[in-house]
């Protein structure tokens, strides 16, 4: 009987001893558990270092542009004939002085007067241009990245000339035009262009086409100086973009004055919240100043003309141009101008042979033998630096 009991008291010890080290160890871990919530809520560093890991790993946006802006490039007839060589056509040289300083800029733009129509047309000069594609070639080996087509000569061989020089920027998909169109779709759409870390917003009208009347069944081919265009697309722009660019062809040929024309249309800019202003067309320099909205106190970079860039032109001041030379920055989504200055150019020529021999120079560096060498005499640094102090105010110009 008693080794019948000691045998179930064996049996139930048996049974509870596992059961009771498994409540034992249930128990522990609930305790560590309920612990080790309690130190995360009043300690929670894992939460903390997630967050300050995140903070310290987003960068502020920055980032900073310089970019240049030249005038018209204005291809006549003595142009064409002095790149032909045995019927190819090479334009490289007559760029070859200024292209350091094109292709130091981070963006380098302009204005590409004469329509490139290649040789689908005539090869002509005033006053129905069409250029060599190889002009294209040329600007764009010497550093440029933006052409604005949108000028009075826009439709000097008709949409089909339009279509040409579209077709040739489509061949060269590294730069951008802006100005002409071959379709509607095309001309209700923004050129954005972003560069480190900034992103423009293009855009380029012209005040007319020299009388040459706009198809009516393509209205869009040629952007034009239209109050409802330029508001509906500068609207637009200002949502997606930092900085919003315009480039107008407006204003009267050889003057150095603004024009009533142009005041008006530099109002409707300020309003609309334009940053930067780049006219062309008056085929001289003219003022440069920054522009204070009257309702937002916000200032805007107007420079009215640059005046020619390259041309065959014969008066002294038609052949003394300006390059912009602005520096955009942007430090936490702000954008500030840090440097907006005109430096002069000088279109040089002389005769060589039989045709001329064409080049742009910096007016820095634009010496007497230089000068005397010059088609056109009078074309000294002095009368050029003289000629732009007139014209520019102090703050703007730069002769060094």
């Amino acid at each position: 009987m008693k080794k019948e009991n000691k045998s179930k008291a064996n049996n139930i010890l048996t049974t509870l001893i596992p059961v009771f080290v498994a409540i034992v160890v249930l128990i522990v871990l609930a305790i560590s558990g309920t612990v080790a919530k309690k130190n995360d809520l009043k300690n929670p560093d894992v939460i903390v270092e997630k967050e300050t890991v995140s903070e310290q790993t987003t960068e502020p946006k920055k980032g900073k542009v310089t970019m240049i802006s030249v005038g018209d490039n204005l291809i006549h007839n003595t142009l064409i004939e002095g790149a032909e060589n045995n019927g190819t056509y090479d334009f490289k040289p007559f760029y070859e002085n200024i292209a350091p300083v094109i292709k130091a800029a981070d963006i380098a733009t302009i204005n590409q007067e004469t329509m490139l129509g290649g040789n689908a047309f005539e090869y002509t000069g005033y006053p129905l241009f069409n250029s060599p594609w190889e002009v294209g070639d040329a600007c764009i080996d010497a550093g440029f990245d933006v052409f604005t087509c949108a000028t009075n000569h826009s439709l000097d061989k008709g949409v089909a000339g339009i279509n040409r020089e579209i077709e040739y920027f489509s061949n060269h998909p590294e730069v951008i035009q802006i100005g002409v169109n071959d379709s509607q779709e095309k001309a209700d759409t923004i050129t954005y262009y972003e560069k480190n870390n900034i992103k423009f917003a293009l855009l380029s009208y012209t005040y007319g086409t020299n009388g040459i009347p706009i198809p009516e069944d393509k209205p869009w081919c040629v952007n034009m100086l239209s109050e409802e265009k330029i508001t509906k697309d500068v609207t637009e722009a200002r949502q997606n973009a930092d900085v919003v660019i315009v480039f107008p062809h407006w204003g009267i040929e050889n003057s150095h004055n603004v024009s009533d024309q142009q005041k008006k249309y530099v109002k409707l800019f300020s309003d609309l919240g334009v940053d930067i202003v780049i006219g062309c067309h008056s085929h001289v320099i003219q003022p440069v100043e920054w522009y204070t909205n009257e309702t937002t106190g916000k200032k805007m970079l107007v420079y009215y003309s640059l005046g020619n860039f390259l041309s065959h032109q014969i008066d002294k001041d038609q052949l003394c141009g300006g390059m912009a030379q602005i520096t955009i920055e942007k430090n936490n989504n702000e954008i500030t101008i840090t440097n907006a200055k005109l430096a002069p150019l000088v279109c040089h020529y002389k005769k060589n042979g039989s045709k001329y021999k064409f080049g742009v120079y910096m007016l820095k560096d634009y010496t007497a033998e230089l000068a005397d060498s010059h088609s056109q005499p009078g074309i000294t640094y002095d009368y050029c630096a003289n000629m732009c102090k007139q014209v520019v105010s102090e703050e703007f110009l730069n002769l060094d």
